[in-house]
């Protein structure tokens, strides 16, 4: 049995400016390599979109239009991001959908070829195990800083910046890590069932509470 726990995992976060991998882009990206709760290795830029930073994605990450201009794109970058990536022994993401869609999108198989067949932890999901988060109480209570808050973890730098959060993703996923399987093998398996049972239970939340239609 190989201990996904006792390998270098490499994080990867994202900033961007809006939430539509199709007509947004990445203007942050982070891929900070830890083993157990050590950073080994970071690799962090801002980025060039190549397209204006709406005010309201400023708003969340505080990176503007001036601060990305001299800045390489994320093609330019691609090669030495991508080769990390394919070096690691397992990936780690909070809500890792939202950053691999947007990896996806730019960088298309190259992407989908560095990631195949790799252990993958979206630490979120194990945030929302019943065991862990799911019945903590009050809105935004699994995002990022909320979850670090409950299990006494401090932040280093700011919120919303690609590396610092990796850092507070691995060092919640350190301290969270009896929740899991031990075995690579079969962590993601464990995950991708977990997820599936969230989803549902999120649907069934939302149709209970869904007002009945007007006659």
């Amino acid at each position: 049995m190989t201990q996904w726990s006792h390998l270098p995992w490499l994080c990867i976060d994202t900033e961007t400016t809006g939430i539509d991998p199709a007509r947004d882009r990445i203007v942050e990206l982070a891929a900070v390599q830890f083993r157990q709760d050590r950073v080994l290795r970071r690799m962090g830029m801002l980025l060039n979109p190549g397209m204006h930073i709406p005010e309201e994605a400023t708003a969340v990450h505080g990176i503007h239009d001036d601060d990305v201009a001299g800045c390489p794109t994320l093609d330019q970058i691609a090669d030495r991001f991508l080769r990390h990536v394919r070096e690691a022994d397992v990936l780690v993401g909070y809500n890792w959908p939202f950053d691999a869609a947007f990896l996806h999108q730019a960088l298309g198989r190259r992407w989908l070829d560095a990631i195949a067949g790799k252990p993958i932890i979206d630490v979120l999901v194990v945030v929302r195990l019943d065991d862990v988060g799911r019945y903590w109480k009050g809105p935004g209570r699994h995002k990022l800083d909320a979850a670090a808050r409950q299990l006494g973890i401090a932040r280093e730098g700011k919120s919303h910046r690609a590396s610092s959060d990796c850092v507070v993703t691995c060092r919640l996923l350190w301290k969270l890590r009896d929740h899991l399987p031990a075995d690579a093998e079969q962590i993601v398996p464990f995950l991708d069932a977990e997820r599936a049972r969230q989803q549902r239970d999120f649907e069934a939340w939302k149709a209970r509470d869904k007002p009945d239609p007007v006659a």
